[in-house]
């Protein structure tokens, strides 16, 4: 009988499989660039040093190359998800690896223009605070999400996030986003739309969600993307506007930008 089962004896195994020793980012390279590329440099610094795991300079430049090289090999608009894990290490929680291991995965870049119908759901447990994207921390939110791919999470009455992304609201003619708290990624889209002005932080209640003018994901595999409709706990459903000549505003204004 076939079986879809690969059954493999080791005596090593990376740790980023065995523990969740890992951190990734992902990101578009469009026309061999790579749209704030500090800013993920960072964050993956950030996830690594959490885990106790150092790259060097040298080592940001050979991935850096290593994606761009990737992505040209794919095509002029490229998803690209570099993860950097602990490395092969015999087994034990605490048995180290010599080296890292570093992967990268390369897909052509499809754009979605529908707009997103999200249903909203509650954490089943407290979100955990998310200071970069730790493997093991989406590994948890797969069990939250049961299969469910177009969620919209909250947690005690606040938004959170998307499955996968961050949010944006416009209300009374602003767009607002969740501050960082537990849960909420510290995404590169939205640092960047904050510190461009468009976007402004605040605890953001589910409330909201009854009179919103619009809704909105962002996340670097797309920028932003419109919702059109909420599924509310309640069974309620709720149609919104696109509002799309605003979000063309937020695109407009990192026209010319290096991986844009």
């Amino acid at each position: 009988m076939d079986s879809s089962l690969k059954i493999n004896v080791v005596k090593k195994m990376d740790r980023g499989l065995a523990y969740g020793e890992a951190c990734f980012e992902t990101f578009r390279v469009i026309d061999g660039a790579i749209f704030s590329w500090p800013d993920h440099v960072a964050r993956l610094k950030r996830g690594l040093e959490r885990l106790c795991l150092t790259v060097s300079d040298r080592d940001i430049e050979m991935m850096q190359c290593a994606c761009l090289q990737a992505a040209a090999a794919e095509g002029g608009d490229v998803l690209v998800r570099l993860t950097v894990s602990g490395g092969e290490a015999e087994w034990g929680l605490f048995a180290k690896s010599e080296t890292h291991s570093a992967y990268i995965q390369t897909m052509v870049y499809h754009s979605e223009q529908i707009a997103l119908m999200l249903n909203q759901r509650s954490w089943l447990s407290p979100p955990v605070h998310r200071v970069a994207k730790f493997t093991a921390d989406y590994g948890m939110l797969l069990r939250q999400l049961q299969g469910e791919r177009a969620a919209l999470l909250v947690w005690q009455g606040q938004l959170v996030s998307a499955a996968a992304a961050n949010i944006l609201i416009l209300r009374q003619g602003e767009w607002w986003t969740p501050a960082v708290a537990d849960g909420v990624l510290p995404g590169v889209i939205r640092h960047r739309l904050i510190q461009a002005g468009l976007v402004r932080e605040a605890t953001c209640p589910c409330e909201w969600l009854d009179d919103c003018d619009a809704l909105a994901v962002t996340a670097s595999s797309f920028f932003v993307r419109p919702v059109a409709s909420i599924q509310r706990v309640s069974g309620c459903s709720r149609q919104l506007a696109e509002h799309s000549h605003t979000l063309k505003e937020y695109l407009c204004g990192f026209e010319g930008t290096p991986g844009v």
